[in-house]
């Protein structure tokens, strides 16, 4: 009788464990879901080997669930910085380039483009991320006759990169305009190797502090009758404990 019951006690402590394996792993892939940021989607590859076998192309907005981080973040493609993590993606597990990865989901299409897609449209998807804080901001200025126009968004991240492939999608930056690299200097301006006969202005301006850590990536364009602006930078939201990246469009119109 007692070996019985000692048997049932061990059965029983056996299938707590089991259901608490469950439990755990269906809370790491709740919060492990990343969303691919490639406009051209990123392959699913074998190994962590970029150039081994192709399993699959994830495409943009595809969804997939981190397995294991890199080992190394020692890959640069399109002058991002990153290395192959081991995801899940429906029933295939392979490797793939993390650096066009992001916890947020990217817009179905740039605001700024036809159709009728808006900033307030993207807010209510982005805050449908677990333990996502986003805050949205509108701001209208008149500087005698000339209007200027801000729409903003502050994202619970502080990946430069996340932020900066999350804009461009959102805002239709020129796709010529990659992410910035690692530099020294305290300014760089970086021309739209694109730019249009009419345009006045058509660039890139990088801003770091000293140490050479990124304060703003502005984006402009002017022309004749007015222009717009794309706008990454430090957000004065948030807390110690939680800071936030700032995502602006801003119109002027003369």
């Amino acid at each position: 009788m007692i070996r019985s019951k000692h048997r049932l006690l061990l059965a029983g402590v056996a299938l707590l464990f089991v259901l608490l394996g469950i439990f755990c792993t269906s809370f790491v892939e709740d919060t492990s879901t990343y969303y691919v940021l490639a406009p051209s989607g990123l392959n699913l590859r074998k190994d962590a080997d970029p150039n081994s076998a192709k399993l699959d192309l994830v495409p943009l907005g595809g969804k997939v669930t981190l397995i294991a981080p890199p080992a190394a973040k020692n890959m640069n493609i399109d002058q991002l910085s990153g290395g192959m993590a081991q995801v899940k993606y429906g029933t295939k597990t392979g490797y793939i380039f993390d650096g066009y990865l992001s916890k947020f989901p990217p817009p179905k299409k740039a605001i700024n483009t036809e159709g009728e897609y808006k900033i307030e449209t993207y807010v209510e998807k982005l805050r449908e991320v677990p333990d996502a804080t986003v805050l949205h901001e509108e701001h209208t200025m008149d500087y005698g006759g000339i209007y200027s126009s801000e729409s903003s968004i502050h994202l619970s991240t502080q990946n430069w990169q996340e932020a900066f492939l999350i804009a461009k999608l959102l805002l239709n930056i020129p796709p010529k305009l990659l992410y910035p690299k690692v530099n020294r200097a305290v300014e760089t301006i970086i021309p739209n190797p694109d730019k249009k006969e009419q345009a006045w202005s058509d660039e890139m301006k990088v801003e770091r502090d000293k140490s050479g850590q990124l304060i703003k990536i502005s984006y402009y364009y002017r022309s004749e009758g007015g222009g717009w602006g794309a706008v990454i930078s430090r957000s004065t939201e948030g807390t110690e404990t939680q800071k936030l990246l700032k995502i602006a469009y801003t119109g002027i119109a003369d």
